[in-house]
């Protein structure tokens, strides 16, 4: 739980932080919760590679991941990767990823780290024109939580998710990143 209290530290992911990454991502991969793992876990080696190429995409102004920590505990994890993938094509738009650790959800961690990591992307991420970001259906508060930052649904894709033995649809979201979203809603 945050209070006043409490400590809260947003700040760019560093090498040294593989072993707090790593027990985080394993942690919520185990509530089997609105992510891409579903009780996978990551060794340390493994994410300490991932760490290592993460790090060389910030470096490269590709990327902007910021880490919360409360007090001492890793508290939520936000990333926003510039769409390398497609060349050109893409460069201009990022994909946004957010977790936050199941004592803190609810708390206003997810607001913060969302607007400094947008922040962040439009100091950053030179050319970076739009966020775009999937969520799970029926991830309710995710959906509210964004659209409260100023993401707009443009699309779902028709049971793209298996969740808890269940398909769920996907949302996705856009926001343009030097003013409010004015892309309009898919029909």
């Amino acid at each position: 739980m945050v209070n006043s209290s409490n400590t809260t530290t947003i700040r760019p992911l560093q090498k040294d932080d593989s072993l707090d990454l790593c027990h985080f991502i394993n942690e919520i991969s185990k509530e089997d919760t609105f992510i891409r793992f579903s009780g996978e876990q990551v060794t340390l080696p493994e994410e300490q590679a991932y760490v290592d190429s993460e790090l060389e995409l910030m470096q490269q102004g590709d990327l902007v991941k910021l880490l919360c920590w409360v007090d001492d505990e890793l508290a939520g994890v936000i990333d926003i990767h510039r769409m390398i993938e497609f060349r050109t094509r893409k460069r201009h738009v990022g994909l946004l990823g957010l977790l936050v650790a199941k004592r803190f959800r609810g708390q206003g961690i997810g607001k913060q780290l969302l607007l400094e990591c947008i922040a962040q992307a439009k100091a950053h991420l030179r050319g970076l024109r739009m966020i775009q970001l999937e969520c799970f259906a029926t991830n309710t508060a995710a959906l509210a939580l964004y659209e409260k930052v100023g993401f707009r649904e443009v699309g779902r894709v028709p049971e793209a998710l298996l969740h808890k033995g269940e398909y769920v649809d996907e949302v996705v979201m856009v926001r343009g990143v030097l003013r409010q979203c004015s892309f309009s809603t898919a029909t």
